[in-house]
C-alpha cells in the first residue's frame, strides 16, 4: 500500500487540511512504531477524536475566560461600594488632587492575600564565607561544617569572575587554597571537591578596601546616597506583605504619601529617577536598544564629584538596563555587581513564580542585602552612591515579598547606625501589574502608587527638612521630583554643581523646594492613564460611548502590533466584551468640554487590556491618553515573537497557544 499523498507523513497530523482522509502503511510509517495509522490505536478515527477533544477544550477555555472575572472589576457597582469603606480618607488632598487612602485589606483584594515562607536554598550551612579585618579580605572555609559535605579529604580552589561585556562571564584558572586565603579581587567563585567530585560551589563578592577608586574624595562631611529598590511593590502591598519593614520605615523614615508612578514598568519609572527623562525624551544616549554608556545617569555626576559608586540587581534576565537593552560596554559604576550575579546564575537555580529565588546555596534577595551591608560598612572614609535593586522576591507574585520581610527589616535595623549620616531611599517603581488582584479597584489604584520612604542625614538643615516633610505628606510627587532631589543633594555637597531641569518634566522640582498646592498630574509629568488624583464615576458597559471607546482601544492595539516586523505571527484582536468602565471625575473647571474614560476590556483571542481615552465635546473621535496596559500574564502567549516590546501586545496566532491558554485557565498554573 502506498501513500496517497507523499507530503502526508507520520510527521504531519491527519487533521491538517491537506492530509484529511490520508493514511500510511506500516512500511511507510516514519515514526518507527510499525503501526497502521488507519487501523491502529492512534488511527484515522482517533485523530478525529483528538481534534474533537482539542476543539472542546478550546471552546471551554473561551467560555471559562469570559466567566472567570475577578470578584470585583476595577469599576463596577460592587467595587465602588467596596471602595467606599474609606470614604473621606486621603493620602493627599489638594484642590487638584485627591488620592484615596484605602485599607490594605480592602474586601476586594482580601481573597488574594496570603503569607509566603522564606525559601531556604540549602539544607546545609554555607561552607565558605568572606571575613574582613581592617584592609584584609579573606576567603575562608568553615571547618566546623565540612562533615556536612564530606567525610573524606576536601580540597578547595577559587577563580576570579571575569566580565565579558554585559551578557556573560568567564572564570580564571582555579587557585587552590587550604582553609583560608587572601583575596584581592571583588568577585570570585569557589569550588570544593572530594575524591568523588565537586561537593560545593558558590560565588562571593566583597569591596576590597585597598582597591577603592582613585577619583574618590576622602571626607566624612558629604552625605552618602543609598537607594534600595524592591520591584513591583505598592504602598498597600508593603503593608500587607512586609509589615515589619513598613513599621521600621514608618518609625525612622519619611513617607512620600503622594508619590505617583509616571510610566508602565520599571524602565520609565527608574530612568526618570536616574536621568529626569521620560520615554519621549530619552535622546540618543539613553535610547532603548542602544548601549547605555553615554546615558547621563545620575551616578556619573556623583562619581565626577568624588563619590564611590555601586549598582546591583539580582535578576539578570529582566534587569533594568538589560531587558530589551544591551546594557553597558564598560562598567557604569565603581562596583558593578552584574558579573557577580551572572556567575551566580551559572549555579543550580531554584525558581519560584518564574524568578531565580535561589542561585546556588544562597537566596538571590539575601545576596543583594549582603552587598548593601558590605558596601555601606566597607566604604567609610569617602562619600558613596549606591543603587541596589531586587526583583527576585517581588516581581512575579504579589505575596512572595512576605518571605523576605524579616530579612529586609533586619538589614535596615542593622544599618541604622551606619547610615545615620546618609540620605537613604527605600522605594519601588510601581505596584503589582498583573493577575486577578489587578482587576480590582484597589489593585488598579495601588499599581500606580509605589511605596517610597526617605531618611535624611542626621543634623540636616532644619528648614529643608521641614519643607521636605511638608511636600512628602501633602503634595503629589513623582520620580522626576526624586531626580531633582538627588541633584539638590549633590548641590549641597558641592556648591559648584549646577542643577539642571528635568527634561521629562521641566516644571518638576526638588522636594527641598516648595511644591505648589494646586499641582496637577500634567504639571507633575504624569499621563492621565497613570493619574490617581481623580476618581471615576461608574458607567454602564453597554453604553454606546463605552463600546465605541473600547472598540477604539482594540483598534489601537492592532495598529501597534502591525508596526512590528513580526506582526504576522500575532493574531488580530477583536473586542469580546467591556468588563468595566468609568468617567474621570476631574478637578479642572476650565476643561469641562472634555470627557475622559477608563475602560477595561476583554478581547478575542483572550487577553485583558486597560486604557484611558479622551473625547472632546461633540467630536466622535477618541484620543489615547498614555499607554495601553495588558493586565493578564502574556509570557506563554507571545513566545512566537522575539521583540520584547511586541510581546506585551502579541497573542501568537496558532493552535498551541490557544491550548496553553486553555490549560492555564483550567488548571490555574499561570
Amino acid at each position: 500500500m502506498r501513500k496517497k499523498i507523499d507530503k502526508c507523513t507520520a510527521d504531519k497530523p491527519a487533521f491538517e487540511p491537506e492530509c484529511h482522509g490520508q493514511y500510511l502503511s506500516p512500511k511507510n510509517d516514519e515514526s518507527g512504531t510499525g503501526m497502521d495509522l488507519k487501523t491502529g490505536a492512534v488511527g484515522y478515527f482517533g485523530r478525529y477524536v483528538l481534534v474533537f477533544c482539542l476543539s472542546l477544550v478550546i471552546f471551554a477555555s473561551y467560555t471559562l475566560f469570559s466567566n472567570s472575572a475577578a470578584p470585583n472589576y476595577i469599576l463596577s457597582e460592587n467595587s465602588e461600594r467596596a471602595a467606599r469603606i474609606n470614604t473621606g480618607r486621603y493620602l493627599i488632598k489638594t484642590s487638584k488632587c485627591k488620592i484615596p487612602d484605602l485599607d490594605p485589606y480592602n474586601r476586594d483584594v482580601a481573597p488574594f492575600v496570603k503569607s509566603e515562607p522564606f525559601l531556604e536554598c540549602s539544607a546545609l550551612p554555607l561552607l565558605t564565607y568572606i571575613e574582613k579585618t581592617g584592609d584584609s579580605v579573606k576567603l575562608k572555609v568553615n571547618r566546623s561544617v565540612i562533615a556536612f559535605y564530606t567525610l573524606r579529604k576536601i580540597s578547595c580552589c577559587y577563580s576570579i569572575i571575569l566580565r565579558r561585556g554585559d551578557v556573560n562571564v568567564t572564570h580564571s584558572k582555579c587557585r587552590s587554597f587550604r582553609y583560608e586565603t587572601e583575596i584581592t579581587e571583588p568577585y570570585i567563585r569557589v569550588t570544593c571537591s572530594n575524591f568523588y567530585g565537586v561537593v560545593y560551589r558558590n560565588v562571593h563578592a566583597a569591596v576590597i578596601p585597598t582597591k577603592l577608586p582613585e577619583h574618590r574624595i576622602k571626607t566624612r562631611k558629604r552625605p552618602s546616597m543609598i537607594l534600595m529598590g524592591i520591584d513591583s511593590m505598592s504602598k498597600l502591598n508593603l503593608a500587607r506583605a512586609m509589615p515589619k519593614t513598613r513599621e521600621h520605615l514608618e518609625t525612622n523614615y519619611v513617607n512620600l504619601k503622594g508619590y505617583n508612578k509616571i510610566g508602565d514598568n520599571t524602565y520609565p519609572n527608574l530612568i526618570a529617577v536616574l536621568t529626569g527623562r521620560s520615554m519621549r525624551t530619552l535622546g540618543t544616549n539613553c535610547k532603548i536598544g542602544e548601549f547605555m554608556d553615554d546615558c547621563d545617569l545620575i551616578w556619573r555626576r556623583y562619581r565626577d564629584n568624588g563619590y564611590v559608586t555601586a549598582y546591583a540587581e539580582d535578576e539578570v534576565d529582566i534587569s533594568t538596563f538589560n531587558f530589551v537593552k544591551p546594557g553597558f560596554i564598560r562598567p557604569p559604576t565603581d562596583f558593578y555587581y552584574r558579573p557577580y550575579f551572572l556567575s551566580a546564575h551559572k549555579l543550580p537555580i531554584q525558581r519560584r513564580y518564574s524568578m531565580s529565588v535561589c542561585t546556588g546555596p544562597e537566596n538571590s534577595g539575601v545576596r543583594v542585602l549582603d552587598l548593601i551591608s558590605d558596601f555601606v560598612k566597607s566604604v567609610t572614609d569617602s562619600p558613596k552612591f549606591g543603587l541596589f535593586w531586587m526583583n527576585s522576591f517581588s516581581h512575579d507574585n504579589v505575596n512572595f515579598a512576605s518571605s523576605m520581610d524579616d530579612k529586609v527589616s533586619e538589614l535596615l535595623i542593622d544599618l541604622n547606625e551606619s547610615l545615620r549620616d546618609s540620605f537613604v531611599v527605600v522605594f519601588s517603581d510601581h505596584g503589582f501589574r498583573f493577575g486577578d488582584i489587578r482587576f480590582t479597584y484597589t489593585g488598579w489604584l495601588e499599581e500606580r502608587l509605589p511605596f517610597i520612604y526617605v531618611k535624611l542625614p542626621q543634623n540636616f538643615d532644619p528648614v529643608l527638612s521641614r519643607r521636605f516633610a511638608s511636600n512628602a505628606f501633602t503634595r503629589l510627587t513623582t520620580p522626576y521630583d526624586f531626580y531633582m532631589t538627588l541633584q539638590h543633594m549633590l548641590k549641597l555637597s558641592n556648591d559648584s554643581y549646577e542643577i539642571e531641569a528635568s527634561v521629562g518634566c521641566p516644571g518638576c522640582r526638588s522636594l527641598f523646594e516648595t511644591i505648589p498646592e494646586n499641582r496637577t498630574c500634567a504639571d507633575a509629568g504624569i499621563e492621565q492613564h497613570w493619574c490617581t488624583c481623580h476618581g471615576h464615576t461608574y458607567l454602564d458597559t453597554d453604553l454606546k460611548v463605552v463600546q465605541d471607546a473600547a472598540g477604539f482601544v482594540v483598534g489601537q492595539i492592532n495598529e501597534v502590533v502591525s508596526e512590528f516586523n513580526e506582526s504576522d505571527s500575532c493574531a488580530r484582536y477583536r473586542l469580546r466584551s467591556v468588563s468595566s468602565a468609568g468617567m474621570s471625575q476631574k478637578h479642572d473647571e476650565d476643561d469641562v468640554g472634555t470627557s475622559e474614560y477608563l475602560v477595561l476590556l476583554e478581547t478575542d483571542p483572550p487577553a485583558m487590556f486597560e486604557a484611558t481615552v479622551e473625547r472632546r465635546g461633540s467630536d466622535s473621535r477618541f484620543k489615547l491618553l498614555g499607554a495601553i496596559s495588558r493586565l493578564n500574564r502574556y509570557k506563554e502567549y507571545s513566545s512566537c515573537v522575539e521583540d520584547k516590546l511586541l510581546k506585551k501586545y502579541c497573542y501568537c496566532n496558532g493552535i498551541m497557544t490557544r491550548l496553553k491558554s486553555t490549560i492555564c485557565k483550567l488548571f490555574k498554573y499561570c
